[in-house]
């Protein structure tokens, strides 16, 4: 008989935030946008940050060592469980000022979306609206990646 492992709990909160936060770093993912919405979740769960993490990322930096280097590039890692908590309370604390700005990120992502769909239904300010182009003016041609492309000569192979 094969011998079993004996059961352990269910995994911390730190356990799985670390897993998250060192998963995405290893896929090369992580930005601080992405970090906030990882430890956001957290903010109110009554996790342990100063837990002691077991992972470590494809380069040997820990998690706290990952989120110092994300959210502060230029500082160094002798204080990283320090600046970690920094990050952890500045990410956890910046609800409402996060809010208001996925707001305004929204509102330039309607805008965006109504230029590149050409939804005309959608209300522009008169500074958005671009001159109509006159008969007169001459039409651009538009990039052609096979203008002067040539064909490859085949070999036949026996």
């Amino acid at each position: 008989m094969a011998a079993r492992k004996p059961k352990r709990g269910p995994p911390s909160l730190f356990a799985l935030a670390e897993r998250q936060i060192v998963a995405l770093y290893d896929a090369g993912v992580l930005s601080p946008a992405v970090l906030h919405h990882v430890i956001a979740p957290y903010a109110d769960s009554g996790i342990d940050w100063n837990e002691d993490g077991t992972l470590q990322t494809v380069d040997g930096h820990d998690v706290r060592e990952v989120a110092v280097l994300v959210m502060m590039p230029g500082r160094g890692l002798k204080s990283a469980k320090k600046d970690f908590l920094s990050v952890v309370s500045h990410l956890a604390s910046g609800g409402s000022a996060a809010a208001a700005a996925n707001e305004d990120e929204a509102q330039d992502d309607e805008d965006l979306l109504s230029q590149l769909g050409g939804n005309a239904s959608r209300k522009t300010t008169p500074a958005a609206k671009k001159p109509a182009k006159t008969a007169d003016e001459p039409k651009r041609a538009a990039f052609n990646p096979l203008v002067g492309a040539r064909a490859v000569p085949a070999h036949n192979k026996r």
